[in-house]
């Protein structure tokens, strides 16, 4: 009997590549293939093909890549390195000292890299989550205007939650502040909601273009013009704020995955959600008649277009992740770079959510190439777990 198909319902965790991106590549690929610092013709045509596909990436997204003061993209492996850069470069390049400010909400990298700013002289400070929106607005308000503050404040935001889908607001007083640089992690939220780099009012700016059909293994890190930041590998390349060859293939894949993602973004985002909210309802409808109270998280609050964390209760995440594998139907317990991690979310746990809620959550995520028959497909194999409830049932009071 033929093994069918298997669904994705984990595009958060990476995309499929568009048919554009890697016909870019392989151009680029073929023609810039010399090291880009190289002086002869080859290198000058490998580094003028780099610096366009800069340009294109800081145009799509709203920065300044000409005049005084402009704006500054690196090229970087990806978001987790962009998000450290931007956190521990700020802080070694500010301050001897300040506070750093994090939410469970973020990305790990980010939470990793706001933790070694401690070893740096800076004190970590966490913000609370909002136990129904699943953001840290409110806390990071409260951080920017906070009384006798230290003097430099690097406040850690993340555009959209990886774990919940929720959307962040930036809060905008920031520009009336001077010594606090905020620091966005865009990377779920490029793909499918409106970015503007000029219009934001954070310091740097992190995305990686493998969550909206790019290449994997290169990210990007925008950093505000006049905005000091110091190397973690220190080398002559990407302003001097990294070393090593750049990958020139990368980086136009990169570029003509931002322009693909930004030329139907309305619309994708439209047909994004409508699946999602097609596989929301039709999967509480099956939880219901299972006789299992699910519940979306994060539903009373803004989220993006992609992202489903459904919680049922009386079951276990990992059982029923792997029970759906075994399905044909790929979906996460997390984000993807802690999905070897049998720990619970992190941010459910912050927003205060009950016991059984957090071990019986699992994240669903849908993307541009997802089709309404691959989410009738998905819950009609799922259907028949969540009815049995065989083996995926939670035994363990912890979370």
């Amino acid at each position: 009997m033929a093994v069918p198909l298997p669904i994705n319902l984990d595009h958060a965790a990476a995309t499929p590549m568009a048919p554009e991106v890697a016909v870019a590549m392989a151009e680029a690929a073929a023609t810039a293939h010399a090291n880009p610092s190289s002086q002869h013709g080859l290198g000058r045509l490998a580094r003028r093909t780099l610096e366009d596909a800069r340009e294109r990436i800081m145009a799509a997204l709203g920065g300044h890549a000409t005049g005084i003061g402009r704006d500054r993209l690196v090229f970087t492996s990806g978001a987790s390195e962009a998000n450290h850069l931007a956190i521990l470069g700020m802080a070694e390049a500010l301050a001897p000292s300040g506070d750093v400010f994090f939410s469970r909400r973020d990305h790990a990298s980010s939470v990793q890299a706001a933790m070694a700013t401690v070893r740096r002289g800076w004190r970590l400070r966490e913000m609370a989550i909002d136990d129904r929106m699943g953001t840290a607005a409110a806390a990071a308000s409260a951080a920017v205007y906070e009384p006798h503050a230290v003097p430099s404040r690097i406040i850690s935001l993340t555009l959209v939650c990886g774990q919940t889908g929720s959307i962040e607001t930036v809060p905008a007083a920031v520009r009336d502040v001077s010594d606090v640089w905020v620091h966005v992690d865009a990377t779920q939220a490029a793909g499918l909601m409106p970015v503007s780099f000029q219009e934001m009012p954070a310091a740097t700016l992190s995305l990686a273009p493998h969550k909206f059909g790019g290449p994997r293994g290169i990210g990007g890190l925008l950093v505000r013009g006049g905005v000091p930041i110091a190397p973690l590998q220190a080398g002559p390349q990407e302003f001097g704020l990294r070393g090593g060859t750049e990958a020139v293939p990368l980086a136009v894949g990169f570029a003509r995955a931002v322009e693909v993602a930004v030329a139907d973004r309305e619309q994708a985002a439209l047909h994004v959600a409508a699946l999602r909210d097609r596989l929301e309802s039709e999967l509480l409808a099956v939880a219901r008649q299972a006789g299992i109270p699910a519940v979306v998280i994060a539903a009373a609050g803004r989220r993006c277009p992609h992202i489903s964390t459904i919680a049922f209760p009386g079951l276990d995440r990992q059982a029923l992740a792997m029970a759906a594998d075994l399905a044909g139907v790929c979906l996460a317990t997390g984000t993807a770079c802690a999905s070897g991690s049998s720990e619970p979310s992190p941010a459910l746990i912050a927003m205060g959510l009950e016991p059984a809620v957090v071990r019986g959550a699992v994240r669903l995520s849908v993307g541009r190439t997802t089709t309404a028959a691959d989410i009738d497909q998905a819950v009609a194999r799922l259907a028949p777990l969540l009815a049995q409830g065989s083996g995926i049932v939670a035994v363990s009071p912890a979370v």
